[in-house]
């Protein structure tokens, strides 16, 4: 059954057990985690970050952007997370969801390309640039 409303918990650690119409954000980890709101059951993950998504909250509902496209689950569901409420979207084509893709990809690219490079030094160096953390949780997440 689709979600409507949400109820949003900041928490440290996201819970093994996830409840259906439950937000978790964890801004320790940067990321926020749900159930698909078409009610499949599939767990959405998505990562803060300038690059990726952001969360807003007024002091009473948490808002989330951009949209949730779950393309690569089986219920494709669209949708927006608007102060705790469900914002039905349009399910876009398989060629729009692959454009969308490769726009997120390059962007990501190119804000860890920002990310680390270091600052011109004026003694030469020839260690690599040291690896961010968001650059190093999203190599550990696309691992999978």
């Amino acid at each position: 059954m689709r979600v409507k409303a949400l109820e949003h918990r900041f928490v440290e650690y996201i819970p093994a057990t996830l409840e259906q119409g439950v937000v978790y954000i964890s801004t320790s980890f940067a990321t926020v985690v749900h159930l698909c709101a078409c009610g499949c059951g599939t767990k959405v993950v998505t990562p803060l970050s300038p690059a990726e998504w952001t969360v807003s909250f007024d002091g009473e509902s948490i808002s989330l952007s951009p949209s949730i496209g779950s393309w690569q689950f089986p219920c494709r569901s669209h949708y927006w997370i608007r102060r705790n409420t469900i914002q039905w979207a349009a399910v876009w084509t398989q060629e729009e969801a692959d454009a969308a893709q490769r726009r997120d990809a390059a962007d990501l690219d190119r804000y860890f390309a920002r990310t680390t490079q270091e600052p011109q030094a004026a003694s030469a160096s020839t260690a690599p640039p040291a690896e961010s953390l968001l650059r190093r949780i999203w190599r550990t997440l696309t691992r999978r």
